[in-house]
């Protein structure tokens, strides 16, 4: 998937997690992203779970200057993150998740 299409999809996911993602489940929002898209291109559980992360995380920092003290993760590599959610590394991801109590 190209960097265009990934931004794409998570500007998507943004915009429904912060409208109705409040009030809808993982796989609702899952199934809304993937509508318009053809098989190969829909968003596995990894990337969905990714993607919703960094938005907790996000949202979670009310000031971005905060995240490396908060997580550890410098804010230049998080940024980096929010643009391409599959650059997470592992690590990354169980401090993020840790951070946000999932």
């Amino acid at each position: 998937m190209s960097y265009e299409e990934k931004d794409w999809i998570l500007r998507q996911i943004k915009q429904i997690a912060k409208g109705l993602g409040q009030m809808l489940g993982r796989e609702s929002i899952k199934e809304i992203v993937n509508l318009e898209m053809s098989e190969s291109e829909q968003l596995s559980d990894e990337e969905l779970d990714d993607s919703l992360l960094l938005l907790d995380v996000e949202e979670k920092v009310k000031q971005p200057k905060q995240i490396e003290e908060l997580t550890g993760i410098k804010e230049d590599r998080f940024q980096e993150l929010v643009k391409d959610y599959s650059l997470l590394t592992e690590e990354e991801r169980i401090v993020l998740k840790k951070y946000t109590n999932k």
